[in-house]
């Protein structure tokens, strides 16, 4: 089962899975996480955070589950933990993570994380920010972050942003199968296919 809560002034989209003895995943909690974290623990038993980059509107939630294994890419730790490139600075707030104090477990393209019963492939997708990934869950869904959106992808303009990586890793993306079924960082869930068709990004 997947629920989607969309929280903060970014709209930024948080992702639940679960299965079928309530364990959960939580992917990128965001900011004003306070009602979802509530919602979680009341209803769920969380095993683990999946992050698909260290921006402030993905990590802030964090704040909630100190004592959970992160999931995150080996490439993004630097911006994770740096207060500019995590954008905290453009909320007026210092970055409350610092080594040593959380549980990271680094992921890299093509790691597979098996956990609730479900299958997770790491998809290495640089150009929103230089770690950036995205999940592939069952070879049916995607959790693409703030690489690919409805119509759209993500900035690159932030630190550690790089249109020509955001190309290459779009590249590699219109490679997976059409039907898979896009959950993004911002807006609403898409395909594959309908990226290619639509996404002024994807068919050019």
């Amino acid at each position: 089962m997947i629920e989607k809560f969309t929280t903060g002034s970014f709209f930024t989209n948080s992702y639940i899975i679960s299965n079928d003895k309530k364990e959960c995943i939580i992917i990128d909690p965001g900011l004003n996480y306070k009602r979802v974290a509530d919602y979680i623990k009341e209803k769920y038993i969380p095993k683990a955070i999946f992050i698909t980059h260290g921006h402030v509107d993905h990590i802030d939630g964090i704040s909630y589950f100190l004592d959970l294994p992160i999931y995150i890419s080996e490439k993004e730790l630097n911006q994770f933990y740096d207060t500019f490139e995590s954008l905290y600075d453009m909320v007026g707030r210092s970055n409350p993570y610092n080594e040593g104090m959380l549980d990271i477990r680094k992921v890299k393209e093509n790691d597979i994380i098996n956990l609730l019963g479900y299958s997770f492939k790491v998809i290495e997708t640089p150009g929103h920010t230089n770690g950036s990934i995205c999940f592939l869950m069952d070879d049916e869904i995607l959790f693409s972050g703030d690489t690919l959106f409805n119509g759209s992808i993500g900035r690159t303009d932030f630190p550690n942003g790089d249109f020509n990586k955001m190309k290459n890793s779009l590249e590699k993306l219109k490679n997976l199968p059409g039907y898979i079924k896009v959950y993004p960082g911002h807006n609403e869930t898409t395909t594959i296919e309908d990226e290619i068709c639509y996404n002024p990004y994807l068919n050019e």
